[in-house]
């Protein structure tokens, strides 16, 4: 299909040409010299043929077409050139396209200087030399214009595809990373806490008849490490408490409510987040919190009870987030002083300090991994103005997010061959009509067709720009600047900068329920100028031109039969007006649908991937209630109770089933890429049917009833 769509363009051109000439001269019984004929065959088949190669080798195609235009100008006559004239035009619009800009613009050149070498040849006279020259300007400059916008949509296309396939790959990997973090943070408990636990109790039990102290060290050992277990548990069910439909909420609102559960936590939690990340949403959203949520469990594992400040900025094209935390512990904050405005549930004890200092710092990677797949960048150290820990990360915005920062919006390349290719129409008009103008024409027409650059950025403001320098041709009439001649050439041609800015304000400036003024705008503006050019020229409207004119009516019936002939101009223009209006709505309902296509199917795999990974958080919290939670808080129990042999069973059976739990995590995370779970998401996840409250969010008690989980799957399931 590829193949067809790109040869049937030449074929087309190939058969149009032969038709024309020499098929349609040899019908009317003219006579074609036979070296004309064979040249001209032969010029047409070579450039339609090598327009077939534009794809693969669009500067070669572009160069080789304009020499075989360039070689028949000498034999064949201008009729018998239409189809290489018209394949170099597209083999241009090729090289715009597939290649950079400066490729594009030294080809052009060189089929510009091409035009002008052939009519050196061709005519005697300057301005016709000059007025080829400046035709080929025109064409040429469009085509490239026209060929940088088309790249610049693919650029854009491709990125959304590139998006969507990280995307997918977070998807596809968001189960297994969160196995991997709640892994690490499930073998700190079992390693540092239960079992010390095991050990000290069976080596009390061993030496007890000897040394009967070490019998109450064990069951105050029991009984402390019973306490860290079910606090280090509940700080990871609380990290683990996020629902899926939260995950869609206003950044702000999330970060809020995670910190007020690490404040309930004994952690002194303060926010500083800016108006712009506070509603900020999607897959740089997801990221920031993550790293949030990271940042502030690092903070409370190897610094309990220390001041973290949480920072979050808007730094113009991607989002800066700072987490630093003073190093010095402090007595948990109350209702009174909590930095993040919630009231706190019962203060958790402060973790042990021989916590502190704990860990393998694989958090971290996992934090730069999140950063640097978003294309941003990440830090994380000691701070190096005083005590403490301090992370940075900066997350790009996507670029369908269109953020700006600079005062003055960046210029393409297209919109700048786009103003050249107008500006250079109205200087050619000029100079067929009165040659010696022509250098006084060039200023209007670059001030009528400047405005054009911002187009996009600033539709309305362009209109405006284009339709209040339409009239400097008038002006400069009046005060016998410009000849009317040359001011008609200016007006008239300069039109196509209205009929630009009117597309670009249908396309870029809003739903056609707000631009269709626009349309009246231009007809009413370009009426009024041409109405106020007849009268400054002494036409036909003049009071007293054309046969005693509109004299004799006196001067309030010549106002209303001027405003009578500007409201039938404004009718006719309004109409063609309507034409390039309704183009720039349907580019723009063109471009809103691919990229809602594209939006929609980021989003799915976004939300895909929040699910799975709340899916595998509940489940191993399930687990921990289920399996761990309950033996913890037995250890504690029989330690206090003075029984060190129940303590020890109930500590070796939480090893065992949080050993059988970290066991399947980690078969699960081997076999991920062959198997799926028992149970996946569907393939357009909801969220969950009853969020929890987060006005009052409560942490769910070990020792309340608890249903049933649902199992995690093991490497033979």
């Amino acid at each position: 299909m590829e193949r067809i769509r790109n040869w049937l363009l030449p074929a087309l051109l190939a058969v149009v040409q032969l038709s024309v000439w020499p098929g349609y001269a040899l019908l009317r019984g003219e006579t074609v010299e036979a070296p004309r004929l064979v040249v001209g065959l032969a010029v047409t088949v070579a450039a339609t043929a090598v327009l077939g190669t534009r794809r693969r080798f669009p500067v070669a195609s572009a160069l080789v077409i304009d020499a075989l235009t360039l070689t028949g100008q000498f034999v064949v006559p201008d009729e018998g050139l239409g189809a290489a004239a018209v394949a170099g035009v597209v083999a241009l619009y090729s090289v715009a396209v597939l290649r950079p800009g400066r490729t594009a613009v030294l080809v052009a050149a060189v089929m510009i200087g091409s035009a002008v070498l052939g009519s050196l040849t061709a005519y005697d006279s300057a301005v016709d030399i000059g007025g080829e020259a400046l035709a080929s300007l025109t064409v040429f400059a469009g085509t490239v214009g026209a060929g940088r916008s088309r790249r610049q949509w693919l650029a854009g296309r491709r990125a959304a595809e590139r998006e969507l396939a990280r995307a997918e790959a977070v998807r596809g990997r968001a189960a297994t990373t969160e196995r991997d973090r709640l892994a690490r943070e499930l073998h700190d408990v079992s390693a540092h806490h239960l079992t010390s636990v095991v050990v000290t109790a069976e080596a009390a039990r061993r030496l007890g008849d000897r040394r009967p102290e070490l019998t109450a060290d064990a069951l105050r050992s029991a009984a402390e490490g019973g306490r860290a277990t079910v606090e280090a548990l509940h700080r990871l069910v609380t990290v683990m408490r996020t629902s899926a439909a939260d995950e869609e909420s206003p950044l702000e609102e999330r970060v809020t409510e995670l910190a007020a559960g690490f404040v309930r936590l004994g952690q002194r939690v303060s926010l500083d987040i800016a108006p712009g990340p506070a509603a900020l949403t999607g897959p740089v959203a997801e990221a920031a919190f993550a790293l949030v949520r990271e940042s502030l469990t690092n903070a409370l594992r190897y610094a309990p009870g220390t001041a973290v400040h949480v920072v979050l900025r808007d730094g113009g094209e991607a989002l800066d987030l700072v987490v630093r935390d003073d190093g010095t512990p402090g007595p948990p904050p109350d209702a009174a002083t909590a930095s993040v405005g919630a009231a706190p549930a019962p203060a958790v004890s402060a973790v042990p300090a021989v916590r502190q200092g704990l860990g393998a710092g694989r958090g971290t990677s996992g934090m730069r991994e999140r950063a640097v797949g978003l294309g941003g960048s990440f830090a994380a150290g000691p701070r190096p103005d005083g005590p403490g820990w301090v992370v940075r990360a900066r997350l790009p915005y996507p670029s369908a997010a269109g953020r700006r920062n600079s005062a003055l919006p960046r210029v393409s390349s297209a919109d700048t061959a786009t103003v050249l290719a107008v500006a250079a129409l109205p200087v050619v008009a000029v100079l067929i009509e009165r040659p010696a103008a022509t250098a006084t024409a060039c200023l209007p027409a670059v001030l009528h067709a400047l405005p054009l650059l911002w187009r996009r950025q600033a539709p309305w403001t362009a209109l405006l720009l284009v339709l209040a320098t339409a009239w400097i041709p008038p002006v400069a009439l009046a005060h016998g600047l410009l000849p009317s001649d040359v001011a008609w050439a200016l007006t008239l041609t300069g039109a196509c900068a209205e009929c630009v800015a009117l597309r670009a304000v249908a396309a870029y400036a809003g739903p056609p329920g707000r631009t269709w003024p626009a349309i009246l705008l231009v007809a009413g503006g370009l009426a009024a100028a041409t109405v106020t050019l007849d009268v400054l020229s002494g036409g036909p409207l003049t009071p007293d031109g054309g046969d005693g004119g509109l004299g004799t009516v006196g001067f309030l019936g010549f106002l209303g039969v001027l405003g009578f002939v500007a409201v039938i101009v404004a009718g006719f223009l309004a109409f063609l007006m309507a034409g390039v209006w309704g183009l720039g709505v349907f580019v723009r309902r063109r471009r809103e649908r691919v990229t809602r296509r594209e939006d929609s199917a980021l989003s799915a795999a976004v939300w895909s991937a929040v699910v799975e990974a709340y899916e595998e958080r509940q489940r191993i919290a399930a687990e921990l209630r289920q399996a761990v939670l309950r033996h913890a808080d037995e250890v504690v129990a029989h330690a206090e109770r003075a029984d060190l042999d129940g303590a020890a069973d109930q500590a070796r059976a939480a090893l065992t089933a949080m050993r059988g739990l970290l066991a399947v995590l980690r078969q699960g995370a081997a076999t991920d890429t062959g198997t799926e779970h028992e149970e996946m998401p569907p393939s357009k996840p909801q969220p969950p049917s009853q969020p929890r409250d987060k006005t009052q969010p409560q942490p769910q008690s070990h020792s309340q009833p608890q249903p049933q989980p649902k199992t995690l799957r093991t490497s033979s399931g």
